[in-house]
């Protein structure tokens, strides 16, 4: 009995597991065929609904935007030096570096007292000379009629010694005719006498005006000494810097106030020899309106420039071009020359063309909603790039939805659905 025991005990641990694994695949099976006990069912197919945004297309004129980096320059700068040294009276109140002063406006002034007396002093010596010139005229008047007088009786001399030598066989002897051709002798001596002397004023006279020449010159020029004591601002400007103070004493040549023009400010900027090639293709550079942004807070000052120039030569050291453009300053809020900023600069036009995201674009070509929200491949040409978008050119016609979401599976069929980004929606299944 106990044998039989053991063996009935050796079987049950060598059944026992084959009879749980039998029973465990048998019900997984069952599992997975639909359930316990039932038949096998087969599954239903369902097809990917992909929800996708979306863009409208227009079809139209678009441009890129070309960004650089620049710095604004002075258009036009100037250093205010004295041109009439001496002592310091008059500094304008709030002459400091920084302060923008107006066109006209008094800066700094120089004791005037010596330049005052220069231009008296100059002027007591033209009236001279003009006196003295009047003075001549008068000697000149005098002279000329001595000599006419002189002539008159110098002929009736003549004509008394022509009758007398008529005359000289009867009553007139020959001394009485010796005795009027000494006096004809002496009035043609009389005659000489005051041609030379008129000759002699004329000439004075003539000097005279030219000393009056010199003079007036010599006034003008103090004229214009007193009025450089004056340094007056020659336009509208920032001041860079100065040196004025009450008291001190400049020399000539020396430096009191440099200037840059307020109102006369330009943003350069290089392009690249491609961009320049673009914008000079398309005729889309000189006049172009550009905008400029100065970053210095939270928000950037952004103001307007028209492109009017470009540089003389290509900068070596970096392959590009110099571009000029003239900014439209506002009445506050002027940038100050060496300022850094960022341009965006208009590209070419692109007729005929639509702008849509990056995203959208697979290669050369676009997918777009057709018909029954499925995928329709559009070949396209890339015209340029502007940040995260693209310009385009191709079938595409106003009012197609160009898919922006980036789908890993788009292909031509894909079923999807447009959604707004405002309320995303997950793909979903649906039955086929």
């Amino acid at each position: 009995m106990r044998a039989l025991g053991r063996i009935a005990r050796l079987l049950a641990q060598a059944i026992l597991p084959a009879v749980v694994l039998i029973v465990a695949w048998s019900w997984t099976e069952g599992l997975v065929n639909g359930g316990a006990g039932g038949p096998p069912e087969r599954r239903e197919a369902v097809e990917t609904v992909y929800a996708v945004t979306a863009r409208d297309v227009e079809i139209g004129t678009n441009r890129a935007t070309l960004r650089a980096f620049g710095e604004v320059v002075a258009l036009e700068s100037a250093e205010l030096r004295i041109a009439s040294p001496g002592r310091v009276v008059e500094v304008r109140e709030d002459l400091a570096a920084g302060v923008v002063v107006e066109e006209g406006e008094t800066l700094v002034r120089i004791d005037p007292f010596a330049y005052l007396g220069a231009l008296r002093e100059a002027r007591a010596q033209l009236k001279e000379a003009e006196a003295a010139a009047r003075e001549a005229e008068s000697r000149i008047a005098m002279g000329a009629s001595d000599l006419e007088r002189a002539e008159e009786q110098r002929e009736l001399a003549e004509r008394d010694l022509s009758r007398a030598t008529t005359l000289r066989s009867g009553t007139i002897t020959d001394r009485a005719v010796d005795e009027r051709r000494l006096i004809v002798s002496q009035r043609q001596q009389s005659v000489d006498q005051a041609r030379y002397s008129l000759e002699g004023e004329e000439a004075r006279l003539e000097q005279q005006r030219a000393q009056i020449d010199r003079l007036e010159w010599t006034v003008e020029e103090a004229q214009r000494a007193l009025e450089d004591t004056v340094l007056t601002a020659p336009f509208r400007g920032i001041v860079l810097s100065e040196s004025a103070a009450l008291g001190r004493i400049f020399a000539a040549n020396d430096v009191a106030v440099a200037l840059v023009r307020a109102d006369g400010l330009e943003v350069r900027f290089v392009l690249s020899d491609q961009r320049y090639g673009r914008l000079v293709a398309g005729d889309a550079l000189l006049g172009a309106t550009i905008s400029v942004a100065w970053s210095i807070g939270d928000e950037p000052l952004v103001y307007t420039a028209t492109i009017d120039r470009i540089g003389a030569e290509v900068a070596s050291d970096t392959g590009g071009v110099d571009v000029y453009a003239r900014l439209e300053l506002p009445s506050s809020a002027v940038p100050r020359p060496g300022a850094f900023v960022e341009v965006a600069v208009p590209d070419r036009p692109h007729p005929q063309s639509a702008r849509i995201p990056a995203t959208a674009l697979y290669g050369d070509h676009v997918f777009v909603i057709g018909e029954d929200e499925r995928l329709v491949r559009r070949p396209v040409t890339v015209l340029a790039r502007d940040g995260d978008e693209a310009i385009v050119r191709g079938t595409l016609r106003q009012g197609d939805e160009v898919v922006t979401t980036r789908l890993a599976e788009a292909g031509s069929g894909l079923k999807v659905r447009r959604v707004d980004l405002a309320d995303p929606v997950p793909a979903e299944r649906e039955p086929s």
